[in-house]
């Protein structure tokens, strides 16, 4: 329910996550980020990320912990993921027989801009990142590896540009694929410009967009032209001025 929803969108409590971001973005850019996604918070600081549907019906709302200074998941090994829905049937708010039914992270914003390219990834983390740094995408998240079913069918019709974690590149290749209906392209980047430590740490688009864009001389304005036109930065020279 709406009601329910908006009394998590405190706007005067931070959740850990928007203590990371704040630490990349700045507060115009948050502002729009959580406005757009409308991106909850829970007592203990955890993030809320519903899933809004094209109807504007929220679907389902994901609670998760991040560690404010790294950015990271704080994983719970007896509740890795927690979910809205599941804390209200213990209060008694909805019955036990109600089920989720999942959508894409951002599926609401569709939309909003029909013509825009739709950005895929996996987490709802990284979409909100991508929107940061690149908000000329809708940038939509599956919430998971094998979240690959149903919920895409939202996006036939629409230029997709899809990027996979690296540990994930050849699951969301062959699997997307076989999907009839989509319009997308898939990107290499990550598999091309990935090191082994990178592997490791099984990175995403996120950790690649703020490793370019936190550069003190990349401001949005030169990544967005590398990124659209392809560019490979080859080196970097100080204009010295007169």
């Amino acid at each position: 329910p709406a009601d329910i929803v908006s009394r998590t969108l405190r706007s005067a409590t931070k959740s850990t996550l928007q203590m990371y971001l704040e630490t990349i973005f700045d507060a115009a850019t948050i502002a729009r980020l959580w406005t757009d996604y409308h991106v909850g918070v829970t007592k203990d600081r955890s993030a809320i990320f519903y899933q809004i549907d094209s109807q504007g019906r929220y679907r389902a709302g994901k609670i998760m912990q991040y560690d404010p200074a790294t950015g990271h998941r704080i994983k719970n090994s007896a509740v890795p993921v927690d979910w809205v829905h599941a804390r209200l049937k213990k209060l008694g708010l909805l019955p036990e027989n109600w089920t989720v039914t999942q959508c894409l992270f951002g599926e609401h914003l569709l939309q909003t801009r029909p013509d825009a390219i739709v950005c895929l990834v996996e987490s709802e983390k990284t979409a909100l990142i991508g929107s940061g740094f690149c908000p000329q995408y809708i940038w939509v998240a599956t919430g998971g590896k094998t979240q690959l079913g149903e919920k895409l069918n939202v996006l036939q019709g629409r230029k997709v540009l899809v990027f996979p974690d690296i540990d994930a590149t050849r699951q969301w290749y062959d699997k997307l694929s076989a999907i009839p209906g989509l319009n997308l392209t898939f990107s290499t980047i990550l598999e091309d410009e990935a090191t082994a430590e990178d592997r490791t740490a099984q990175i995403d688009i996120a950790d690649w967009l703020i490793r370019h864009h936190t550069q003190p001389w990349m401001t949005p304005e030169i990544a967005a032209l590398i990124e659209d036109l392809g560019l490979e930065l080859i080196s970097i020279s100080q204009i010295k001025q007169e």
